[in-house]
């Protein structure tokens, strides 16, 4: 049953990668929030592996900041890490202490979405694409 959780990271991953060209097809995935000068774009990938799609506008400098501005996310800080605990009203499970919400951000480089390897209330919010989408590993428990 351990091979469970990295399958599911798995197909989280390739969903994650084709999120932002789902969701471009589906305009009626998006909604814009907020106001401001600086803009990013933000998919979701809900557990049900259902898609929203955002346009944040924001004067805040950082993604987290304009997300919670906007009430989008709600964070925690754990020894020092600040970490998703509700995207868009979707909760970690409570009954899973494994669950967290993945974030990638988009490489213009390899013109693809990468794990974001910066501190959560570090990554930039102008310009910016990021992707989140829940890793539940529930059933690697059952």
């Amino acid at each position: 049953m351990y091979h469970i959780k990295p399958m599911l990271a798995l197909v989280l991953a390739v969903l994650l990668l084709c999120a932002p060209a789902f969701a471009q097809e589906n305009q009626t995935l998006w909604a814009d929030f907020g106001e401001g000068s600086n803009e990013m774009t933000l998919v979701v990938v809900f557990p049900d592996l259902t898609t929203k799609g955002y346009r944040i506008h924001s004067d805040q400098p950082t993604m987290l900041a304009a997300l919670l501005e906007l009430k989008l996310v709600k964070a925690d800080e754990t020894e020092g890490v600040m970490r998703l605990v509700e995207v868009d009203g979707c909760a970690l499970p409570k009954d899973n202490p494994d669950a967290y919400w993945f974030v990638s951000m988009h490489d213009p480089s390899l013109d693809s979405l990468t794990p974001a390897e910066q501190p959560l209330d570090q990554l930039p919010l102008a310009g910016q694409t990021y992707a989140f989408g829940m890793i539940n590993s529930e059933a690697a428990h059952e």
